[in-house]
């Protein structure tokens, strides 16, 4: 039982560490639901805008939230065009790279490079 404690807590640490360093990185909009902006999309980026914008009509947009207790909800486009939410954790990889890790069994860990981040316009990587 002792032995959980510790891992729990050397979890806790670790997140809110990589919690620290990606807010002294990006700042504290980082960490907020966003939604694919597929019109703002650039070369060299994809546009995320906070989920209150008021976007075009469309038939769906991905998203994702990231928080500061190193959860990560990626809210995906499900078959009738109703949002999916997929639970998984994220830690600050290097200066400008997120790694995702889904908590479904067997889903594969995946990047997310961050070019910009204010309060209303997250730029990725695509």
């Amino acid at each position: 039982m002792k032995t959980h404690y510790l891992l729990f807590a050397a979890l806790l640490l670790a997140a809110c560490n990589s919690a620290k360093k990606a807010e002294r990185n990006f700042g504290e909009a980082l960490f907020q639901h966003w939604v694919h902006s597929y019109e703002d999309d650039q070369d060299g980026y994809r546009a995320f805008r906070p989920a209150g914008y008021e976007f075009p009509p469309a038939r769906g947009r991905e998203g994702f939230e990231l928080k500061k207790d190193g959860t990560f909800t990626h809210h995906q486009i499900g078959p009738v065009d109703a949002p999916v939410q997929v639970a998984g954790k994220w830690e600050l990889k290097d200066k400008t790279t997120l790694q995702i890790t889904p908590a479904e069994p067997g889903a594969k860990p995946w990047e997310m490079q961050v070019v910009e981040v204010t309060k209303d316009l997250l730029k990725i990587k695509p």
